[in-house]
């Protein structure tokens, strides 16, 4: 199982899938909100994988103001995490490539 810092409060479900959201993420990875928000619209994925797990809706912040964030799913978690650097980042691809050989060995 990956773990990255990722507690049971950074995944809840939504419509029957666990899914994440940008704010968990940057928290996770010790980033800057808006750095993941970029990273998010920067991603060089088809159109059709970015309408099926990337969400933009908005929040309200501690000022009462709305906020723009994603609700992400699993696999645009992956494919978002994939490309961030740094310790965290190493950690969790590391992780993942142990769950995939785990399972590989399983089969």
């Amino acid at each position: 199982m990956i773990q990255i810092g990722f507690t049971a409060d950074a995944v809840m479900m939504q419509n029957g899938k666990p899914v994440t959201t940008s704010r968990k993420v940057a928290e996770v990875f010790n980033k800057r909100h808006s750095d993941v928000i970029r990273s998010v619209n920067s991603l060089e994925c088809s159109i059709d994988f970015n309408e099926r797990n990337f969400a933009l809706v908005n929040y309200t912040d501690s000022k009462g103001e709305l906020r723009p964030e994603y609700i992400i799913t699993r696999d645009g978690f992956t494919f978002l995490a994939m490309g961030f650097t740094g310790k965290a980042a190493a950690r969790f691809k590391e992780q993942y490539i142990s769950a995939f050989n785990e399972m590989e060995g399983r089969l």
